[in-house]
């Protein structure tokens, strides 16, 4: 979430009325996350944070509307999508399309606790579970042949030792045998900062643009690699309590956690490349969050150390 796209107090509050949701009495944009505009708005009827989306089509985002629907409805504390009068999720502002939420309680965390990694995992766990009926279905497009075209892309701007390790990863990754690992529809970007809590318990997950239907062990790792890495050094405990939780709501299977070390791995790889991608072609904005790359370079290279001294 950042602020790409600025807009003035009618524009907001002629959004505002497509709604019925009263007098716009004030508006901030908010800095967090790398693909959407957002805006924390203040009406007579409460708090609604307003999403403008830059990079999805009015037509690629009803699947996802649908889904944090399905989830909000089943108990899930996801941010409900607001109806408009006339019953829709999805409108248009400055000529893009753009949707209200309600506005969840709480504040994300820096460093994660032992308890909060393990209440991460139980939390994934049951989205796993719940999203089974939501009828939602997207490819991943992020996969490890998306990564292999982003490095094409972006080699001749990497160092020598960036661009030597990366290759070597990507060959590990493409050629590696995998089975078929239990799947379903996985959030895929379960970061610190999309995820809520008040008063010491999760109160809102967030950010689900980049949902898609893959192995949930893609998605528990993508976790562990963000909740689990304290300095940038991956926390072996904190692993354990996140897996510790996920396996109190749905036990993982003996394939799961033998191939555990390779999804670790993989989520870095996709990650580290997206950041240099984001680095290298920045979107304009009045205020943006820009994540440093390295970091995943640092986790891939523990992973694979890991590896090295089994």
């Amino acid at each position: 979430m950042s602020v790409y796209t600025p807009v003035n107090q009618q524009q907001l509050q002629d959004f505002l009325n497509l709604y019925s949701l009263g007098r716009l009495i004030e508006f901030s944009g908010i800095q967090a996350g790398i693909e959407n505009t957002n805006y924390l708005i203040t009406s007579s009827q409460g708090d609604f944070i307003l999403t403008i989306f830059e990079s999805l089509s009015a037509q690629e985002l009803p699947c996802y509307l649908n889904l944090l629907n399905h989830l909000s409805r089943a108990n899930f504390p996801a941010p409900q999508p607001q109806q408009s009068i006339n019953t829709q999720f999805i409108n248009t502002l400055v000529d893009k399309p753009a949707a209200l939420f309600c506005c969840l309680p709480g504040k994300s965390v820096e460093v994660a606790s032992l308890a909060q990694c393990s209440e991460v995992g139980e939390y994934l766990a049951n989205l796993h579970i719940v999203s089974k009926g939501s009828g939602f279905s997207k490819a991943n497009l992020k996969n490890i042949s998306a990564c292999q075209q982003s490095f094409i892309k972006i080699k001749s701007f990497l160092s020598d030792f960036d661009r030597e390790l990366l290759s070597l990863e990507l060959n590990f990754q493409l050629n590696y045998p995998l089975p078929t690992l239990p799947s379903g529809v996985i959030h895929a970007d379960l970061f610190k900062d999309n995820v809520l809590f008040d008063k010491g318990k999760i109160s809102g997950i967030l950010d689900f643009y980049n949902a898609c239907n893959d192995c949930f062990l893609l998605d528990i790792a993508v976790a562990c690699n963000d909740w689990c890495v304290d300095n940038n050094k991956v926390n072996s405990e904190k692993i354990k309590a996140l897996l510790s939780g996920y396996e109190n709501i749905r036990k993982l299977t003996k394939d799961e956690k033998s191939y555990f070390m390779i999804f670790l791995r993989r989520a870095a790889l996709r990650f580290w490349l997206s950041r240099i991608e984001h680095q290298l072609t920045p979107m304009p904005g009045e205020l943006t969050l820009k994540k440093d790359p390295l970091v995943f370079r640092t986790i891939l290279q523990q992973h694979r150390k890991e590896v090295e001294n089994e």
